[in-house]
């Protein structure tokens, strides 16, 4: 399909001429997701059939041309030509825009639904075009409208009609995601660590075999993206009514992000993260890192450069060396029943490591099969109570309304999976626990308004998500946030971890809700 890159200028004011009512609108307290969208340029199948012609411009016709528009016909509108109809054949609910050709002359034609009385006017914004400069715009014409056996209908209004295609995005509907009440909230809701004029990201928990909590993190940042990350650590030996001082593990001559931490059935604490040159992106780079970017040789970029963890026999007191792996994900591998440590990741795509020493060595054991519609990456797993494996992924796609988690299952131990298939979760990226009633939770950062921190359960080993009952842990100022992670404490209290900030006009923190989960449906 041809593809003209919209004006951004036009955009507000496209928006503005093309505002049509809803239809068969949802509750108030609904929200809604939008699926791939599906297009639509079959238009030889409009009717009456006798009133379209092919390459042939006559008055009372409409013209479907071909051979002076590509491979993908441009159904033009001539001037007289009768009302005809479309029957996109399509079930349940969608958002309907109309794609149309801009040119130098006045744009516009008459769209609406079979059932409609009157046609809604669509108006083509033109006033960039010219005699030789054309370009496409989508006008948006429905929300929400149920397709089981309605058609469109277009009407030529004496103005220049140009349709090259219909989109039609799926829609669905579910309740909006409930807040947290007073009394469901703990006491150890609220900020874990902040370092004043610092930035933290990226952080993990666990709660050790001893009852102790730790939280691994990427700290004392100048920003998101920069050259000063370092890994590090505080600890609670009171379900996180107080904190320790930072420790800090990794402070390598890169920038040492994401990090996560495990305990494994033998004691061991395991930490991992990944290194990181992308500040040296010209994009990003500030002048003031510019002279550290110049002391690190090739020698060092080639030495430090990858993925990584780190074992401690001690409970946190001292640290082996590092090790490499062949993939990373925010939150690290996981301990399973069986004693084997596994790491689904992204590396050269997404594939799945495991270690049968406690973590000191790793070979990777399988690929994860992922198609293109999904941008998978960042990816957390859990064993379930059957021992089912269940991963889910941040899907990066380009359109951000498309960011649904994506997930797929090993019935056989991290051996062979499904292909990544798209959920109705946005969000990302995920962290999963199983709880000691056997519900998976899922939490994971919402990363646009309303900002903050959600959680969702599953009853059925994953099978099925209770997006119906979404909770908000938190709300948040900005989309800078996320990377959630939780640990059932020893009274079923749950603890959920994150990094976002505490006051508009400060950098991120590491802070926590400490919430009680609603009873089992």
């Amino acid at each position: 399909m041809k593809r003209f890159v919209l004006v951004p200028l036009l955009l507000p004011l496209l928006l503005n001429l093309c505002a049509a009512p809803a239809h068969a609108a949802g509750p108030a307290n609904d929200a809604t997701a939008r699926g791939e969208p599906i297009f639509k340029e079959d238009f030889e199948r409009c009717t009456p059939r006798d009133k379209v012609l092919f390459d042939e411009s006559r008055p009372g016709f409409w013209n479907l041309r071909y051979k002076t528009w590509g491979d993908n016909p441009l159904l033009h509108g001539c001037p007289e030509a009768p009302d005809i109809t479309y029957d996109p054949a399509l079930k349940g609910v969608y958002d309907i825009e109309v794609e149309s050709r801009a040119t130098h002359r006045p744009g516009g034609f008459g769209v609406k639904l079979a059932s409609d009385s009157e046609f809604t006017i669509l108006d083509v914004p033109n006033q960039d075009a010219t005699a030789t400069k054309h370009f496409n715009v989508w006008l948006p014409f429905r929300k929400s409208v149920r397709l089981d056996g309605e058609k469109l209908v277009f009407r030529c209004i004496g103005k220049a009609a140009y349709i090259d295609a219909l989109k039609f995005i799926p829609v669905s509907r579910f309740k909006k995601s409930r807040p947290l009440a007073e009394n469901e909230l703990g006491p150890a809701t609220g900020v874990i660590c902040k370092q004043p004029g610092r930035y933290i990201g990226w952080p993990t928990i666990v709660r050790t075999s001893k009852g102790e909590l730790i939280v691994t993190f990427s700290g004392d940042r100048d920003a998101h993206v920069c050259p000063w990350g370092k890994t590090q650590m505080v600890r609670s030996r009171d379900n996180g009514k107080t904190w320790s001082d930072v420790v800090t593990i990794n402070n390598t001559p890169l920038d040492d992000r994401d990090t996560g931490v495990i305990e494994t059935c033998k004691g061991t604490l395991v930490v991992s993260w990944f290194t990181s040159l992308y500040f040296e992106q010209p994009t990003i780079m500030r002048h003031a890192w510019q002279h550290h970017s110049a002391k690190i040789g090739p020698e060092t970029r080639e030495q430090w450069l990858g993925h990584w963890v780190r074992r401690s026999e001690d409970n946190g007191k001292t640290w082996g060396g590092p090790c490499r792996t062949s993939v990373t994900a925010p939150h690290g591998p996981i301990p399973l029943k069986d004693g084997r440590l596994i790491y689904v990741g992204a590396g050269d795509g997404i594939a799945v490591e495991e270690s049968r020493d406690d973590g000191i060595t790793w070979r990777q054991i399988a690929k994860i099969p992922t198609p293109p519609s999904i941008y998978a990456e960042e990816p957390h797993v859990v064993e379930c109570s059957d021992g089912r494996l269940v991963a889910m992924f941040r899907n990066e796609h380009p359109d951000l309304a498309q960011r649904f988690l994506g997930q797929s299952e090993s019935e056989d131990g991290g051996r062979t999976w499904t292909t990544i298939h798209r959920t109705k979760i946005w969000g990302c990226p995920p962290h999963l626990i199983c709880l000691s009633d056997g519900r998976l939770l899922l939490v994971y950062g919402h990363r646009r308004p309303p900002y903050g921190q959600r959680a969702c359960l599953s009853c059925d080993n994953g099978r099925t998500w209770d997006l119906q009952h979404e909770i908000t842990l938190t709300d948040a100022p900005d989309g800078d946030l996320g990377y959630p992670a939780s640990t059932q404490l020893s009274d079923g209290s749950i603890l959920t971890i994150y990094y976002q900030k505490d006051q508009p006009d400060e950098k991120p923190c590491l802070m926590g809700t400490h919430w009680r989960l609603p009873k089992q449906r």
